[in-house]
């Protein structure tokens, strides 16, 4: 299972629970993390069982953007997954 956050809109997160690329759960608000634990809780998983967090690169509102990909990037690490999200924008190193 994965993890995407879509914070492209201002003011708006969305949350959504991926199986395989197959959207499980999708929840909407304006606070991201309190997003994220609800969509765990309700579908009785921790971030352990997570294969992953994904952010969606744009386009949309920069400021979004990059806000959900530190999100993506700080629980990856957390959970000690090698991947790290860049927005679409970002230079490429």
């Amino acid at each position: 299972m994965t993890l995407e956050l879509d914070l492209s809109i201002s003011k708006v997160s969305q949350v959504k629970l991926l199986d395989r690329g197959r959207v499980i759960d999708q929840l909407t608000g304006s606070n991201t993390l309190e997003l994220i634990d609800q969509i765990l809780v309700k579908n009785n998983l921790k971030l352990a069982d997570l294969d992953g967090v994904e952010s969606f690169p744009g386009p949309g509102s920069y400021t979004g953007l990059k806000v959900g990909a530190a999100i993506a990037n700080a629980l990856n690490f957390a959970l000690g997954k090698k991947s790290r999200v860049r927005p679409i924008f970002e230079a490429k190193t």
